[in-house]
């Protein structure tokens, strides 16, 4: 591909990135109009997907003089440019690491979670958790689809955590006004029309501190290696709850970073489940579906595709200029170019095997 059409399609990247700014811009918008007590039940969950969207400007605004992570200050002593990309690697859930290194990891953290659950116990209640263990685990529900859970939140602010231990609390405001300032700044578009207020009630959600697994009283900290196993899978359970129902229902993110963020986390959990049944293959022999959504995803999007790539990053690559219009939806014209169908027929096909998904995961944890 000539210099010229790299450089265009670099160009169509960047307009796409700011039309997805727009959208999480008009999210942030919602929720600064919007109830307090909605805001702190979902503000935590949105971290990763603030920080993924200003990743993507740092890539285009590097060397300019746009808006750009470097602009701010530092937090504590941690750069806003690595908070971002620590932040963004959230969503992967441990994805990223070999299946020899997932145990470790989830082992550590949790380790680093259960001391900031009971970080500000007496000693009465130390001992008791000494001898006992810390058997609870905070599970956010919207009309009772549970969304999110502490666990998978500190994973959103272990960076923070690990050096502010004193002082999370103000350190993730601070982040997070960051990153809408961030974003705020740089939005080109106008608000849209359409309600700029969150209108779900605030007795949709509940949080109730549980035992993971009421049936059998799992022990979300216990070093039994399955049980690690279990809260991995859940922690996916709730990222594609949150995504398919927080994002369009109470927030109307309806538009491209909707979409993406939707097949971003399909990949990201049948990646888990490939994962899960090298490491534990027994698990395969008692739920063979495993074994299908593992292979359907290699037809839908094979692992070698671009469009992996092209989905996790807003630098379009291996795409010919000519793909594009230039007066459609530059995301859906991405999507149809690669896998050779309507982008509609793609969505549906992505939205069955994620029902598939979610039931399997309800099947092995409840």
């Amino acid at each position: 591909m000539s210099k010229m059409k790299n450089l265009e399609l670099k160009q169509i990247s960047y307009q796409e990135l700011l039309i997805e700014v727009q959208e999480v811009y008009e999210l942030i918008h919602k929720l600064t109009n919007s109830y307090v007590e909605i805001t702190s039940y979902v503000s935590t969950s949105l971290i990763p997907y603030l920080s993924f969207v200003c990743d993507g400007l740092d890539y285009f605004h590097a060397g300019t003089s746009k808006v750009h992570s470097s602009w701010y200050n530092d937090i504590e002593g941690n750069s806003v440019q690595e908070l971002i990309k620590e932040n963004r690697s959230a969503l992967k859930l441990y994805s990223e690491y070999k299946r020899n290194k997932v145990i470790p990891k989830l082992e550590d953290d949790t380790v680093l979670f259960n001391e900031l659950l009971f970080g500000n116990y007496n000693l009465i209640q130390k001992a008791y958790i000494k001898l006992f263990g810390q058997h609870d685990l905070g599970i956010y529900f919207f009309k009772e689809i549970d969304y999110a859970n502490t666990y998978q939140l500190f994973k959103n602010i272990k960076t923070l955590y690990s050096d502010n231990k004193g002082i999370i609390g103000p350190v993730m405001k601070e982040f997070g006004i960051v990153l809408a300032n961030y974003i705020s700044k740089a939005n080109i578009y106008p608000v849209s029309k359409t309600p700029n207020k969150i209108f779900s009630l605030t007795d949709n959600f509940t949080h109730q501190d549980v035992y993971f697994k009421d049936s059998k009283r799992f022990d979300a900290f216990n070093s039994t290696e399955d049980k690690y196993w279990l809260l991995f899978l859940y922690n996916y359970y709730c990222q594609n709850n949150f995504i398919r129902n927080i994002f369009p229902v109470v927030l109307g993110v309806r538009g491209n970073f909707y979409y993406r963020m939707k097949f971003c986390t399909y990949l990201l959990s049948i990646k888990g489940l490939d994962l899960l049944a090298k490491k534990v293959p027994k698990i395969t022999e008692e739920y063979s579906d495993i074994n299908e959504l593992i292979n359907a995803r290699e037809t839908i999007v094979p692992i070698k595709s671009d469009l992996r790539n092209n989905l996790f990053h807003y630098n379009v690559v291996n795409i010919p200029y000519e793909a594009f219009d230039g007066k459609g939806n530059f995301f859906k014209q991405m999507i149809e170019y690669s896998v050779m169908k309507s982008f509609e027929e793609f969505d549906n096909q992505i939205d069955q095997e994620l029902n598939k998904y979610q039931k399997l995961i309800s099947q092995i944890l409840f």
